[in-house]
């Protein structure tokens, strides 16, 4: 395990690691959209052409979705940087050398319907669905750049003996959630040895 960082709190160490054998989100979570990949070395799901023909759902050029298409889905198109790395976001990067068009994440409006229980999809809905497709790239995005974290609590004395863990947490904008939460579990760990 790579130690990613240790803190030291009321007689006990919060161990945070990367989490070397961590899933894609794209299997680890029961998502609301559907990566569609277009790039020839990387398919998350099934191949992107099988589900879509580029010209029925992009008009003129792509990013810019035709209305048609967005009658039945929300959809934003996802873009990869690979460089050493990689990186994907729902805007493009500016290299225009490393990176490029990956495919699309997309939620049919039928099954937004059934999962929130809504007649119909306003413009504020949609911009809501979207931003939880955001978040699900984003989450990809930590995958892929290695920063998914799990902790182990131990005794200052001992950190072999491993009192309490959890892994899959995606993303450093969680560990100040992750450490609180640690924090949270010394403290009923010490009320229950007073």
């Amino acid at each position: 395990m790579n130690l990613y960082k240790q803190i030291e709190y009321n007689g006990y160490h919060i161990n945070i690691y990367y989490n070397d054998d961590a899933r894609s989100p794209c299997e680890a979570y029961d998502n609301l959209g559907t990566l569609y990949t277009a790039h020839r070395r990387y398919r998350p799901e099934k191949e992107f052409d099988d589900h879509f023909d580029i010209d029925k759902f992009f008009e003129g050029h792509i990013g810019n979705f035709r209305e048609s298409f967005l009658k039945e889905y929300i959809a934003l198109p996802v873009y990869l940087y690979d460089h050493g790395g990689i990186t994907v976001s729902t805007s493009p990067f500016s290299c225009p050398w490393d990176s490029g068009f990956f495919g699309i994440i997309a939620v049919p409006l039928d099954k937004v319907r059934r999962e929130y229980g809504w007649k119909n999809i306003t413009a504020e809905r949609r911009k809501r669905i979207e931003g939880y497709l955001q978040e699900e790239i984003r989450t990809l995005d930590n995958y892929y750049a290695g920063e998914v974290f799990g902790y182990c609590i131990t005794p200052e004395s001992d950190d072999d003996n491993e009192l309490d863990s959890c892994w899959g947490f995606y993303g450093t904008d969680c560990l100040e959630e992750l450490e609180a939460e640690c924090r949270h579990i010394i403290d009923g760990l010490n009320k229950t040895a007073a």
